[in-house]
């Protein structure tokens, strides 16, 4: 058994109890085979579900790192490292009352007592509404510095002196870098330290060795200002001069997707909040930005307030409060689920504040900056927010959404049952085609009507395809043959009727390009247009023997995919219109539906017996086994924005969603309708999907993290 501290020698010693803590648990994950932040999450969560256990990386990356753990929660950890041997063979954990969580306990308490023993200050100003007030005094790092003149600040960290040999610090080692480092982070584990220089490179190094990682990673044009890894070290966030927020996978130095675009002026930092589930940018442009680092897509509105550069964003533990800091004076508090401001600012520096952070309770936040001033606020006691009904369901409905929740949103009441639903590029217009003939426009936000109803079909609109600039709505009636193009601003057509087909148009496809228009009708024609002029397109593809009911582009426009009765799929040569290779054979029933994946690698297409198939365009081969879990025939399939989802819907009424490399379902399905689901759309973004039925006068919104 270590020696014992009491109370007594506990105080006036927290930190150095938490950073002896802190050592201990370092030493115990690598001696229990060093498992990763993610596992031990995992391990926890199976080991004590009756618990309610939640131990996500960035609470053990601060425990880890010498931050404070609760009780419930150190223990958890404890038991959950000791649930594997020393040779990382998985065993039982020990139970509560164990000798061997005695120290552990001990040692918690001797942190407790240090803790509950530190002086604090008296409150001194608050700052109304916030939850947060001043503690009195504010910590000199340096002398007063006069406001500097121009249009931006550099952002300088205020200078400390500090003796040669700082007490409880030794030197080390160092990197000859070469040139100006401005910016350093380490991984969540340690293992990594990233460095950003003036000409915009970034680099890993293995702090035990000194030894550069890997090649740099080159991608900045301007200095980079910011870099920050996520919680659970699978991301790193780089950000400066040239105003863009890039991702990067720190094992591989390969950058993650394109570059995070929306600031106008240089980026000067950026946060991963807790879970990993946000990252926050600040600018010189006066805005702060949230993104999901997932997709690389930015998250609410953009956060105004401050009327100067921004220089610092931090997120609260919890993930709810981001503190964001500038050249304005002040210190703002967002809501991190709303984009809501909360509270006054804190005002009462002088000058631009370059930095904030909270501790790891909580319970404080820090600000600093060029007036020399560290300013410390904590959280009321008792803190009263005003939350209203709406912003209380606002929260509620984000917060689910967030955590990959699906929720269904009120229905648009379309007043006739609906056969076709279209998202415009953009996302902000929704277009409904009805059995009667109607064709409507909404807003899928507010779920109210766009303008009054296009009409002019006679009878059942089987498709409807938005251009991809948005400038065009294409719907094909179901009897008489005609396909119809509209301006969906005003809402009134745009020239003839195309007429040409003889037969039931039952699909409708732009080309990426916009260039074409793709029609396929009963009798396995498709037809080739140009959108600008309404005339057909050299003569029609003729291949089907019977009725074809889908036409669909790649997403380079080079292949056209049709599908008929007899179950057989064709891909065409949209510029030569003759077919490439023989038919994809395997279907047993009519083939009603097909999709390519947004990349062009995947082709998936469905059948009126249920059965789901995905091939390689390339090959035209099968991929795997088909997918089977409708109960018949499927209507509809679709990948989401960014592949990772393929959805099916279908005559049991619901929608299906599954993961497209493993073939295995993704949740529950989607139910809502009371009969078949006839077509569906994932909005550009990957957050809502649209159903409509032709059972129902409704359609029907689900919201969640789809992509």
């Amino acid at each position: 058994m270590p020696e014992q501290r009491g109370a007594a020698d506990a105080v006036g010693t927290y930190e150095e109890l938490l950073q002896e803590q802190a050592q201990r648990l370092t030493r115990l994950k690598v001696q229990q085979g060093d498992p990763s932040l993610r596992v031990i999450e995992a391990r926890a969560k199976k080991l004590f579900a009756d618990e309610k256990v939640s131990l996500p990386p960035a609470t053990q990356s601060a425990a880890f790192g010498g931050g404070y753990l609760g009780q419930d929660k150190l223990m958890w950890l404890v038991r959950t490292l000791l649930s594997w041997d020393r040779f990382g063979r998985e065993c039982d954990p020990p139970t509560y009352g164990d000798p061997g969580l005695d120290e552990w306990h001990e040692r918690w308490t001797a942190i407790a007592t240090a803790k509950q023993g530190r002086r604090r200050r008296a409150a001194a100003r608050s700052s109304p509404g916030s939850g947060i007030r001043a503690v009195e005094g504010e910590a000199s790092l340096a002398p007063s510095v006069s406001r500097p003149t121009g249009e931006e600040l550099e952002p300088a960290v205020p200078v400390v002196d500090l003796p040669e040999t700082a007490p409880g610090v030794r030197y080390r080692s160092s990197f000859d870098y070469g040139m100006t480092v401005s910016v350093v982070a380490f991984s969540p584990d340690g293992r990594l330290l990233a460095t950003a220089d003036r000409e915009g490179t970034v680099r890993l190094w293995d702090p035990v060795t000194g030894q550069r990682i890997g090649e740099p990673l080159t991608g900045h044009t301007r200095t980079v200002f910011a870099v920050a890894f996520s919680p659970d070290g699978r991301l790193l966030a780089t950000a400066g001069r040239d105003d863009v927020v890039r991702l990067w996978d720190p094992v591989t130095g390969q950058p993650i997707g394109e570059p995070l675009t929306g600031h106008t002026r240089t980026v000067y930092a950026v946060a991963f909040s807790p879970d990993g589930r946000l990252l926050a940018t600040a600018s010189a442009d006066r805005t702060v930005r949230l993104w999901d680092p997932e997709i690389g897509q930015p998250v609410g509105d953009v956060l105004i307030g401050h009327t100067g550069t921004v220089y610092a964003v931090a997120f609260s533990h919890d993930g709810r409060l981001l503190a964001t800091a500038g050249r304005d004076d002040t210190v703002r508090l967002w809501d991190a689920i709303t984009g809501r401001p909360v509270g006054e600012p804190l005002t009462g520096h002088t000058s631009p504040v370059f930095a904030v952070v909270f501790s790891s309770d909580g319970n404080l936040l820090a600000t600093a900056g060029v007036d020399g001033a560290v300013r410390l606020y904590e959280q009321e006691v008792r803190p009263q927010p005003v939350i209203s009904a709406a912003s209380l369901a606002e929260r509620a409905v984000l917060h689910a959404v967030r955590r990959g929740h699906r929720v269904m949103l009120p229905a648009l009441e379309t007043g006739s049952p609906a056969s076709a639903v279209a998202f415009s590029p953009d996302g902000t217009v929704l277009a409904t085609g009805d059995v009667d003939g109607t064709v409507r426009l909404w807003d899928p936000v507010t779920g109210r009507p766009v303008g009054d109803p296009l009409t002019g079909h006679t009878d059942r609109v089987f498709a409807v395809a938005f251009s991809p600039d948005g400038n065009l709505l294409a719907t094909a009636d179901g009897i008489d043959g005609t396909v119809r193009l509209w301006d969906p601003v005003t809402g009134r057509p745009v020239g003839d009727p195309l007429a040409e087909h003889t037969g039931t148009v039952s699909a409708v496809a732009f080309s990426p390009d916009g260039n074409l228009l793709a029609t396929v009708d009963g009798i396995g024609l498709v037809r080739l247009w140009d959108p600008v002029t309404g005339r057909c397109v050299g003569h029609p593809i003729a291949g089907h023997t019977n009725a074809a009911y889908t036409v669909v582009f790649s997403p380079e426009g080079q292949l056209l995919a049709t599908a008929n009765a007899n179950g057989a799929v064709r891909l065409w040569d949209p510029v030569t219109r003759r077919p490439i290779g023989d038919p994809l054979t395997g279907h047993t029933g009519t083939v009603f539906a097909v999709a390519f994946s947004h990349d062009g690698r995947l082709l998936a297409t469905a059948d009126g017996v249920g059965a789901i198939r995905l091939w390689d365009p390339a090959t035209r081969q099968p991929i795997g086994d088909p997918i089977f879990g409708h109960t018949g025939l499927v209507f509809a399939v679709a990948f989401s924005p960014h592949g990772r989802l393929l959805a099916t819907a279908g005559a049991d009424a619901t929608v299906r969603l599954w993961d497209p490399s493993t073939r295995r379902a993704v949740g529950h399905p989607l139910t809502g309708h009371s009969g078949g689901v006839s077509a569906m759309a994932f909005s550009p973004d990957g957050t809502v999907i649209a159903t409509v039925s032709t059972h129902d006068n409704a359609a029907q919104l689900w919201s969640a993290r789809f992509s």
